[in-house]
C-alpha cells in the first residue's frame, strides 16, 4: 500500500479555514502521486483557536464541518483518510482520529486513551479501547501523541492484528527518548509506525515511517512538505534464536508463541495514581 506523510508548517498566524485548506491540498497532493490513506496531525487545524474546545455547540459544528470536507476528498480519490478531530458525545470531548473508507463513508473512530495534564485540566475525556480496522489492504491501529508513552497502547493494537500503526500527534519533548520509544513500539511489536507531528521547532519528534524491525524507513526534514511511502505489509522480521542463521523464525509468530499473559496481571491492577502536586517538581501550572 501507498502511504501519505504530511509534515505541517508550524505558525500562529492561519486560522482554522487556512489550516483545513493546507491540510487537504497536502493530502490532493499525496493522493495525486499514488496514495492510499493519508492522515492529518494532532490539533494543527485548532493552534489558533484553542479556546473552541470550550464552546461545544461552536466544536460540534467545527467537527462536522471538517469531516464533511474530508468524506469529499476521499469520495473524490476513492482513497482513506484518517482526519483528527475533538468529539462531542454524549456531554464529554474526546480527543479522536477516525477513519473514512474510499466512499467517504466512517467506519470507526480511536479516541485518545491516555491524556496529559493540560488535556486533563481542559475537560477533556479519556477513551477506553484500542479498536483495529479492517482496510481493504491490511489492518490499521491508531493511537495518539501521548498514548506512544505506554507500551501497553502498541502492545494491545498489536496483538489485535494491527499491521500498521497511525501516531498523530502535537510534538515532544524528549531527546532522544521520543524517537527511542517510536521505533522501540515499531520493533517490539513487528508492526509499520507511521507518526506526524506539528511542532518541529526543537527537533524532538519528527514525521515519518519506523518499519517493523525499528528501522526508520521515512522523516520529513522540510516544513511544509508530504511524501508518499510504499509500504509493504507482507514484510517480516526474522530472528535467528538458535545461533544458527540457517534456521530462522517469524520474529512476531515467535513472540505470539513465547508470550506468558499470566505473569502479566499486575499491568491491569488499579492503584491510586500520585497527585498533580507530587508530579510537578515545583509549582503545577
Amino acid at each position: 500500500m501507498k502511504l501519505g506523510i504530511i509534515q505541517v508548517d508550524y505558525n500562529f498566524v492561519d486560522g482554522l479555514p487556512e489550516r483545513r485548506e493546507k491540510l487537504l491540498s497536502y493530502a490532493r497532493s499525496c493522493f495525486e502521486d499514488g496514495a492510499d490513506l493519508v492522515f492529518f496531525p494532532e490539533e494543527y487545524q485548532y493552534l489558533t483557536c484553542p479556546d473552541l474546545v470550550q464552546d461545544r455547540a461552536a466544536l460540534e459544528r467545527a467537527a462536522a464541518e471538517w469531516k464533511e470536507m474530508c468524506s469529499c476528498l476521499a469520495r473524490e480519490y476513492g482513497a482513506y483518510i484518517v482526519p483528527w478531530d475533538y468529539e462531542v458525545l454524549g456531554g464529554k470531548v474526546y480527543n479522536t482520529s477516525y477513519v473514512l473508507d474510499r466512499s467517504g463513508e466512517e467506519i470507526g473512530r480511536f479516541r485518545k486513551v491516555h491524556l496529559p495534564y493540560f488535556e486533563q485540566k481542559k475537560g477533556l475525556s479519556a477513551g477506553g479501547d484500542f479498536p483495529v480496522f479492517d482496510l481493504d489492504f491490511g489492518k490499521l491501529g491508531i493511537m495518539i501523541c501521548f498514548d506512544n508513552y505506554f507500551p501497553e497502547s502498541a502492545r494491545i493494537l498489536s496483538s489485535r492484528g494491527a499491521e500498521l500503526i497511525l501516531l498523530p500527534l502535537y510534538g515532544d519533548t524528549l531527546r532522544p527518548g521520543w524517537e527511542i520509544k517510536l521505533r522501540a513500539r515499531a520493533a517490539d511489536n513487528a508492526v509499520y509506525v507511521a507518526s506526524e507531528q506539528i511542532d518541529g521547532r526543537f527537533d524532538f519528534s519528527f514525521s515519518g515511517l519506523v518499519g517493523p524491525d525499528g528501522e526508520i524507513i521515512e522523516k520529513l526534514t522540510e516544513a511544509p512538505s508530504c511524501r508518499v511511502v510504499d509500504i509493504d505489509l507482507e514484510r517480516r522480521p526474522v530472528t535467528h534464536t538458535t545461533g544458527d542463521p540457517s534456521i530462522s523464525e517469524d520474529y512476531a509468530l515467535y513472540m505470539a508463541k513465547c508470550r506468558n499473559p499470566d505473569a502479566y496481571g499486575c499491568l491491569t491492577e488499579k492503584s491510586d495514581p500520585p497527585s498533580w502536586d507530587d508530579v510537578f517538581l515545583g509549582k503545577a501550572p
